[in-house]
């Protein structure tokens, strides 16, 4: 589902840190998964380029799906696209040449498939039911949560705050609910030779719509760029929305926001890096991995006291109000900027100890402990 992005990260990691004594196969064979590249996956149509030739014929489209599904059991779906990743998933659950089965989202597909074999289900956050102003009533991930949820032998949240929310608002007994917090690798970080540019940036990370408040972020940090005429805004993601560039075009500021498409560790770190500040303006995260990637590339954070950001970061960050009376991001954001040598190399100390509480080894082992209770 996703080419980027906070829970496939988590997944890859995990996977990547799982002990040597613990086998495990991921159920994908082609993606555009930016993390599952780095580990040697390959792209999306690659077992179509594959199919029987290398080479396209006339009727190549048409006998690819009608056999794919075929014989994945799924003869109604004979001429549209085959769900190669899912039927591939499906085959290794029906073997059961496994102790534990973790699905990576909320999709029920598995659950006539399992028999008797235990499942842990991860929930990243509850963003659907705590916002249900921007979501259906019968928003899919609403349905499917409500129904994988209650049914696993185990619950993980990656943070207190979403443990709270997911055993408050979903009627889970809270010894079934555990929390592994999200990590880091400490393989020491080396900067690239920066590219040559002649204007500091503000570093927004990830997507940008609806509680993530990017538009009031915007709006709030205007003054900030009309006193800085030299500073832009990067932002990661996916490309401005039509909203956005009008906005943008509305405030005269369509030279100051800057899209860039991420595809590896080192560019994203090296954005963080090279940042006046990395800004989570968002009201609500189950965790918020990039504030260990900030961490981690010596970024000096910003995050809106909300959710569980005070939970993850304690006071290694700096910390702001947005929307309303009590807004004062720009004003956060001018004191940031306004920090002496010492004072910047005092917050970017504490950070890089708050980081040492986060490893991906550490998440990966107290995976393995609840996966061994449920076997």
């Amino acid at each position: 589902m996703q080419t980027h992005g906070g829970v496939s990260k988590c997944f890859t990691e995990l996977y990547k840190h799982l002990p040597h004594e613990v086998a495990a196969e991921i159920g994908v064979i082609e993606t555009d998964n930016v993390y599952l590249q780095e580990l040697g996956y390959p792209p999306l149509g690659y077992v179509y380029d594959h199919f029987i030739s290398g080479h396209n014929f006339p009727v190549k489209r048409f006998l690819y799906k009608a056999y794919k599904n075929i014989i994945a059991g799924h003869p109604s779906r004979w001429d549209c696209g085959p769900r190669v990743n899912q039927y591939y998933s499906e085959k290794l659950i029906k073997q059961g040449n496994y102790d534990v089965f973790h699905p990576t989202y909320f999709d029920d597909y598995f659950l006539s498939f399992l028999k008797n074999k235990p499942f842990v289900v991860t929930v990243h956050d509850m963003i659907p039911e705590l916002f249900p102003q921007y979501f259906a009533k019968d928003d899919v991930q609403i349905l499917l949560k409500s129904k994988v949820v209650p049914l696993a032998s185990h619950i993980i949240a990656v943070s207190e705050q979403t443990k709270e929310d997911v055993v408050r608002l979903m009627n889970i007994p809270e010894d079934k609910v555990s929390v592994v917090y999200h990590g880091t690798s400490f393989k020491p970080y080396v900067p690239s030779v920066p590219e040559h540019q002649d204007y500091e940036y503000l570093l927004y990370v990830g997507e940008r719509q609806f509680y993530k408040n990017f538009m009031a972020f915007c709006q709030e940090i205007l003054p900030v760029l009309k006193r800085h005429q030299e500073m832009k805004v990067i932002c990661t993601g996916k490309p401005f929305s039509d909203e956005e560039l009008c906005f943008f075009n509305e405030k005269g500021i369509s030279n100051r926001f800057v899209h860039r498409f991420v595809r590896s560790e080192q560019e994203m770190l090296d954005l963080y890096h090279y940042a006046v500040a990395f800004i989570y303006p968002s009201s609500y995260e189950g965790f918020g991995i990039p504030i260990l990637e900030a961490y981690k590339a010596n970024c000096p954070v910003m995050l809106n006291r909300a959710s569980c950001f005070p939970e993850i970061a304690g006071d290694a960050a700096v910390y702001f109000n947005i929307g309303g009376m009590k807004s004062d991001l720009a004003e956060q954001l001018e004191t940031l900027y306004g920090l002496n040598n010492d004072e910047r190399n005092a917050l970017l100390a504490k950070q890089h100890q708050r980081l040492q509480r986060y490893s991906w080894e550490q998440a990966a082992k107290a995976l393995v402990n609840i996966y061994n209770k449920c076997c």
